[in-house]
C-alpha cells in the first residue's frame, strides 16, 4: 500500500518524535506534518521521494533541521516552514529547481537565506515575515518569477539593490520592518500593484517611487518618520488608495498629487504637521473619502467643491471652521 500511497496526513499528531522510514513512499506527492508539535526529526529517507510535491511542517515547534538531502527533491513546489525552530534552509545551487512557494514565517531562529536561494527560479511566493532576518543576499535578484513576498515584521534594515530586477513582483509587503530608505533600483518593480510600509522606518518616498506605475494601493500608515514624498508620485495614475495615517512628520503633499485621476481613498488621519492640502485637489475626480481628522489644516480649498464623487469627510479635531456650501448636500462628513 506505501508504495502507491499520494498523500499522508499526521497533522496535530502530538507523539510523533520523528518520521519513519518513508523509502517505501515511492509515489507520494503531498506529506502533511502541520502542528505535530514534538516532532524533533524528518527520516533522511525523505530525499529519495522524487515525486514529492509538497512538504508542510508549520507549527513543529520542535523541528530545528530540514534532511540534508532535501534539495535533492527534484518534483517539490511548496515548502511550508512556518512556526518552527528551523535555522537553515539547506539548498545548494541547483537544488529544488521547481519550488514556486516557500514560507518560513514566525521561524525566530532562521537567521539567513542561502546564497543559493537565486536558484530557485520559478518561486512565486515568499513568506519570511516575524524572522529574524536582517539581510537579503544578491542573488535574489535571479527569483525572476517572483510575485509575492512578504518581510512584514522582518529585523531588515535595508533592500539590496538587486531587487530591482524582480520585473514580475505584485505584492511586497515591508510593514513593521526597519526599512528606512527605498533603493533607487526599486523603481524597477513595473509589476507591483501593492506597496505596504506601514509602521515602517521609511523616512521618505524618492523619486523612484513614481516609476511603479501599475501601483494602486500604497500603505504608509504610522510611518512615525516620514517626512517627504517626492513629486513623482503623481506618475502612479492607477493609485486608488493612498494611505498616510499618522504620518506624524509629514508637512506638506506635493502639488502633483493631482494627477493621481484613480484614487478614491486618501487617508491623512493623525498628521499632525500638515497644515493644508493642495488647491487643486478638486481635481480627484475619483476621490469617495477624503480623512483629514486630527491634522493642523484650518481651511479646504475652494477646488474641493469639484469633488463630485467625495461621499466621506473627515474633518474632527481640525481647524476647519466651515465648509463650502456646494458640498453639504453631496457628501456624508464629519465634524
Amino acid at each position: 500500500m506505501a508504495t502507491q500511497l499520494k498523500v499522508l496526513n499526521l497533522t496535530c499528531c502530538l507523539s510523533l518524535r520523528s518520521t519513519l522510514d518513508l523509502f517505501a513512499f515511492e509515489s507520494l506527492e503531498i506529506l502533511n506534518l502541520e502542528e505535530c508539535e514534538n516532532l524533533e526529526m524528518i527520516h533522511h529517507s525523505i530525499m529519495h521521494i522524487k515525486s514529492l510535491i509538497s512538504l508542510n511542517v508549520n507549527g513543529c515547534r520542535r523541528l530545528e533541521e530540514l534532511p540534508i538531502g532535501i534539495g535533492r527533491m527534484e518534483q517539490l513546489r511548496e515548502l511550508l516552514i512556518n512556526d518552527t525552530a528551523i535555522q537553515e534552509i539547506p539548498i545548494s545551487k541547483g537544488d529544488l529547481m521547481k519550488l514556486e512557494i516557500l514560507c518560513a514565517s514566525w521561524c525566530p531562529r532562521l537567521a539567513q537565506l542561502p546564497e543559493s536561494i537565486g536558484s530557485l527560479k520559478l518561486l512565486t511566493q515568499l513568506d519570511l515575515s516575524h524572522s529574524e532576518i536582517d539581510k537579503l543576499p544578491e542573488s535574489m535578484d535571479s527569483l525572476e518569477s517572483l510575485t509575492q513576498f512578504d518581510l512584514y515584521y522582518s529585523y531588515l534594515e535595508e533592500l539590496p539593490h538587486s531587487m530591482g530586477s524582480l520585473g514580475l513582483l505584485t505584492q511586497l509587503d515591508l510593514s513593521h520592518s526597519g526599512i528606512r530608505n527605498f533603493p533607487e533600483s526599486m523603481g524597477s518593480l513595473v509589476s507591483l500593484i501593492q506597496l505596504d510600509l506601514s509602521y515602517s522606518g521609511i523616512e521618505e518616498l524618492p523619486e523612484s517611487i513614481g516609476s511603479l506605475k501599475k501601483l494602486e494601493t500604497l500603505n504608509a500608515f504610522n510611518c512615525a518618520l516620514l517626512a517627504h514624498i517626492h513629486s513623482s508620485i503623481g506618475n502612479l495614475t492607477p493609485l486608488s488608495l493612498l494611505d498616510l495615517r499618522k504620518c506624524h512628520k509629514l508637512v506638506q503633499l506635493p502639488d502633483s498629487i493631482d494627477s493621481l485621476v484613480s484614487l478614491q481613498r486618501l487617508l491623512l488621519r493623525g498628521c499632525l504637521l500638515l497644515k493644508e492640502i493642495p488647491d487643486s485637489i478638486g481635481k480627484l475626480v475619483s476621490l469617495t473619502e477624503l480623512d483629514l481628522k486630527s491634522t493642523s489644516i484650518a481651511e479646504l480649498p475652494q477646488s474641493i467643491e469639484k469633488l463630485q464623487n467625495l461621499r466621506i469627510l473627515d474633518i474632527r479635531g481640525t481647524h476647519i471652521t466651515e465648509l463650502p456650501g456646494a458640498m453639504l448636500t453631496t457628501i456624508i462628513f464629519k465634524h
